[in-house]
């Protein structure tokens, strides 16, 4: 496992690279999206709302992403702790799991680089420009219905959030690399005493706090 600056540099390297269903222009997009996210009057009133169904109004597509997952990236990012089951389903008719699951798991990862700089009070990263290539599109054979919104890995597993991606690995191992070097320290995580610079009960306080602030589901 290497360091934070390590995993962060290979997540602005597989952003702006071809993905699992996703051109290295659309990652860069999502990217660009999420940022947008913050600031965008329509995902501010949402987030203002009693419910964000209340408002009206809806993203327009850009030269990389429809509209569909224009909304998708702008939700996630602005919105998470209010999204639905049936909100998850129209979205993913409209582009398949798979693309749907891979731009959730751009967003996340993005979105640890970006707060992560921020509270670092660290200038913001320049978005990377595109590689021109082409995706993967490889569905892995060991995924399937386990109840969750998307199909996942049916065997064992560490954890939920572990295979949240499963169903786009190429995604998933950069996001499991950032799970590991912010927060899980890969196998350490089983270890309940850390020698790390924040203890085990200290990194599952700040981990618990931002789960509540984000309304985090788990």
């Amino acid at each position: 496992m290497g360091s934070i600056e390590d995993a962060q540099q290979s997540a602005l390297a597989s952003t702006a690279a071809a993905g699992d269903w996703l051109t290295g222009a659309q990652r860069v997009a999502v990217w660009r999206e999420v940022r947008d996210a913050a600031v965008n009057e329509l995902d501010q009133e949402r987030k203002r709302a009693l419910s964000p169904n209340a408002v009206e109004g809806a993203h327009t597509a850009s030269a990389e992403l429809s509209v569909s997952a224009m909304e998708v990236v702008h939700r996630v990012a602005s919105d998470p702790g209010r999204l639905t089951r049936t909100w998850a389903d129209g979205h993913i008719a409209d582009l398949g799991e798979a693309t749907y699951t891979e731009l959730v798991g751009v967003t996340a990862m993005v979105t640890v680089v970006d707060r992560f700089h921020r509270a670092m009070s660290w200038p913001e990263i320049p978005l990377p420009d595109p590689v021109d290539d082409q995706p993967a599109r490889v569905r892995p054979d060991d995924v399937g219905d386990i109840g969750a919104w998307v199909s996942q890995r049916t065997g064992p597993t560490r954890s939920n959030v572990g295979r949240a991606l499963s169903l786009v690995p190429a995604t998933n191992r950069s996001w499991l690399q950032l799970v590991d070097t912010h927060y899980a320290h890969g196998a350490e995580f089983t270890n309940l005493r850390w020698e790390f610079p924040l203890s085990r009960p200290q990194a599952e306080l700040v981990a618990a706090r931002s789960t509540a602030l984000n309304e985090c589901f788990y």
